[in-house]
């Protein structure tokens, strides 16, 4: 077995264990070799397109893909992606070397199983038939072939219609652009280092287009990037509620849900200083390594943000732990981890947080809740009750981000309408 699949068959069982993907990938030695692009489009394809691997597989075999041993499981998928997906690899090398990555661990009894079911995926697997209709069974379709847990499809349809929730779905199966942030430096200066370098292209998108954030080549290496230009990597999605956000400057701003930083060090450009606070002391150490390494006035601190560890500032953000519906694209196992019940459980948690972030604004200061998920229960309903329990704030859209405000002065991005993550973020005032 090849050591690039080896690389991504153990990041794949690391995901399989209930380790977040983009962690695995990370602690992995796969991000410093030199087939970094190759195994991230193996790993990250094969979990983005699991449902429509597993809806493939199960065509082929007595039982569904979820009930064979995981090494067997992981070999099939893999093997399955490489064959569908991955046109240099020939479909005999995948079948080959996904029978050889089996015969090497403890299921090795299923050697002969997994080479009969990706020979019938080499030969009958590119038929579309196989897939409902999207005419006639969109929720089917949208499901198997999109690749999404079949009640987040269903919740879509009622809430955005038939069309727009395709077009989610079909956004979040695409590889998604890297974008950095500059920090501390002119985005003019930053594009035309950049772009010396061959790191992003000539005359990188307009600024209106994309906020402050420069997109890179496909296949450059973010560190790479980084080592040019003081920044962050981050999403335009996260930048513009950087921006949206809009501290006064010269002000004591705090965000209260920190890690990993990228809004912390975008808010200290303008604010006077960031308390940048966080509940996990192993998550909070990645803030304080970005920010002494730009050198950005960014103090982080280990709290929980129910209970804030300042007496006021002026602006206060958010960031809170939500489904994170908007970031498949990003973060492809997220569909698969998230359940319909989290959504409640984690507006009460966001609930427990607007109050206790609400305590320690000051009157004229600013409230800014934002969360990277699609759902009305996190985002508008939340902001609408909050309002009704708190009675002295109220919406103020700032002058900011005017093309992605919805009508009550809201931020909300969407995936298949911007081409960037979603998000949402709403900008609170105290006035009493």
């Amino acid at each position: 077995m090849t050591p690039g699949r080896t690389l991504a068959a153990s990041i794949l069982a690391e995901v399989e264990s209930g380790r977040r993907l983009d962690v695995a990938w990370e602690a992995s030695s796969a991000a410093s070799s030199p087939e970094r692009p190759w195994i991230r489009n193996l790993v990250y394809g094969t979990v983005r397109l699991r449902g429509r691997i597993d809806h493939l597989l199960a065509r082929f075999t007595a039982r569904p893909p979820a009930e064979f041993d995981p090494p067997v499981r992981i070999a099939l998928r893999m093997g399955a992606y490489q064959i569908l997906e991955m046109g240099g690899v020939p479909d005999y090398a995948a079948v080959s070397q996904a029978v050889s990555q089996v015969k090497g661990t403890r299921s090795r009894a299923a050697a002969g199983l997994v080479n009969a079911v990706l020979r019938k995926v080499a030969e009958h697997g590119r038929d579309r038939s196989h897939f409902p209709a999207p005419a006639t069974d969109l929720e089917g379709y949208l499901t198997t072939w999109g690749s999404h847990p079949g009640w987040l499809v269903r919740r879509w349809i009622r809430a955005l219609g038939p069309e727009a929730a395709r077009a989610l779905v079909e956004a979040n199966n695409r590889e998604p652009d890297i974008y950095l942030r500059p920090v501390g430096v002119r985005r003019s200066e930053a594009v035309r280092l950049l772009a010396a370098a061959g790191i992003c292209p000539e005359g990188s998108d307009d600024e209106d287009a994309v906020g402050r954030c420069i997109r890179l080549r496909p296949r450059a290496n973010p560190a790479s990037a980084l080592a040019l230009v003081p920044g962050v990597i981050q999403d335009p999605a996260a930048s513009l509620v950087a921006d949206y956000a809009a501290p006064d400057p010269g002000s004591l701003a705090a965000d209260l849900c920190a890690a990993p930083g990228g809004k912390a060090l975008a808010l200290s450009e303008t604010a006077a200083a960031v308390v940048a606070g966080d509940l996990s002391p192993r998550r909070l150490a990645r803030v304080a390594e970005g920010a002494a390494r730009r050198g950005a006035r960014v103090w982080p601190v280990a709290a929980d943000a129910r209970f804030p560890p300042v007496r006021e500032a002026a602006t206060v953000l958010v960031d809170a732990p939500c489904t994170g519906t908007g970031t498949f694209r990003r973060h492809p196992d997220g569909r698969w981890r998230v359940a319909a019940a989290d959504i409640g459980k984690l507006a009460e948690v966001q609930r427990a947080i607007l109050d206790g972030a609400a305590s320690v604004v000051p009157r004229g200061g600013l409230l800014v809740y934002a969360t990277c998920t699609l759902e009305p229960e996190e985002n508008r309903c939340q902001v609408e009750s909050f309002l009704v329990r708190h009675p002295g704030f109220r919406i103020d859209p700032g002058s900011g981000t005017a093309n992605f405000l919805d009508g009550k002065g809201c931020l909300r991005v969407l995936p298949h309408e911007s081409g960037f993550d979603g998000a949402f973020a709403a900008r609170l005032r105290r006035t009493d």
